[in-house]
């Protein structure tokens, strides 16, 4: 979206394509209202947005100067027994009856982590599962303190060291720091194991244009999936080199 907004306001004729039925992606399941105007502007400005409409062969024929990609990421699926039946991160929000519900989470990172203090305030039994040996590696302290404090307030069973082996269709087999397997039981389970690039037309939007003079950009993360407060410390940084310049 940022990418039509400013396409647009610099006086190019934009067309913005999107797959499902409403723009903003991921930020819709994680729960972020400000990106809506960012949708507003899109309309104000007259993007020609194109809704329920994955990218063809077809539909990318026209004159483009530039095609611009950011088609974002997806969720990390490693190859687990039962995974591809699983609840994904992204639709934790739409559970709301928790009280008194067994969770389990996999994946102890920021996504995980999001879960967590989601449903451990609304009364769920909540257990987080991690592979490696630190939950929430990677997160700022800030963060990570106020995280810890609220999963010991509401008494979150932590699992670190502990590999997930098999999903079922009421449980989580995992291998446990001594090496046994057990199965963890849950109401909603949960895997959150990361995102991954997601570009899977790149290479046919770059056939389509290899005779003709036309830009073609993967940005975001259609080229590395990374968190928000990267995207955002980078934003701040290419702010303060502009004010050093005196171009602001």
């Amino acid at each position: 979206m940022m990418a039509a907004i400013t396409a647009k306001r610099r006086g190019f004729d934009v067309d913005l394509y999107e797959k499902e039925d409403k723009l903003g992606g991921t930020l819709w399941p994680a729960g972020g209202p400000d990106f809506k105007a960012d949708v507003l502007q899109c309309k104000k400005l007259d993007v020609n947005i194109h809704l329920n409409s994955p990218i063809t062969k077809d539909n990318l024929e026209g004159d483009y100067d530039k095609v611009i990609l950011a088609a974002g990421s997806t969720p990390a699926m490693p190859p687990i027994p039962g995974i591809d039946t699983t609840v994904l991160a992204s639709d934790y929000l739409t559970h709301q009856a928790t009280v008194g519900k067994k969770v389990v989470v996999i994946g102890g990172g920021a996504v995980g982590l999001d879960v967590v203090e989601f449903f451990a305030p609304r009364g769920a039994d909540v257990s987080i599962v991690e592979m490696m040996p630190v939950i929430g590696n990677g997160i700022d302290p800030v963060s990570k303190v106020g995280t810890f404090a609220l999963m010991d307030k509401y008494g979150v069973k932590q699992c670190p060291n502990t590999a997930l082996l098999e999903v079922k269709a009421d449980s989580f087999l995992v291998k446990t720091p001594e090496g046994n397997e057990e199965e963890m039981l849950f109401d909603y389970g949960f895997v959150c194991l990361g995102m991954r690039a997601n570009a899977p037309i790149l290479d046919a939007v770059r056939k389509e244009f290899e005779d003709e003079d036309v830009e073609i950009m993967n940005i975001g993360d259609s080229v590395r999936a990374r968190r928000i407060i990267e995207g955002t410390e980078e934003g701040r940084n290419i702010l303060n080199v502009l004010a050093k310049h005196d171009y602001l």
